[in-house]
């Protein structure tokens, strides 16, 4: 993904939750907006999106016939109620 480009559309999700049982997988479908800044992945969720959503672990979407994998370093919910994931690639 180029540094400067800034790709939307709908992604599959894949997610991962710690849990008292061990790693929970899950998935949801969402219009997202993927940026890349110096070593890094800002992925942003719009509504509708889970209430789980936030507290993954990891990730991976598919988008453009592209599949990342990557671990959540920080995530926010934002005013227009979509969510901001900051990303490691991995």
């Amino acid at each position: 993904m180029d540094s400067t480009r800034q790709v939307n559309g709908k992604a599959r999700i894949d997610y991962t939750q710690d849990t008292l049982f061990g790693p929970l997988a899950k998935h949801v479908e969402c219009q997202v907006s993927v940026q890349q800044r110096a070593g890094w992945l800002v992925l942003k969720v719009f509504q509708p999106l889970p209430d789980d959503l936030h507290a993954a672990q990891t990730v991976v979407f598919a988008l453009e016939g592209r599949r990342t994998s990557a671990v959540v370093k920080d995530s926010h919910r934002l005013a227009d109620h979509s969510l901001r994931l900051e990303l490691e690639t991995q």
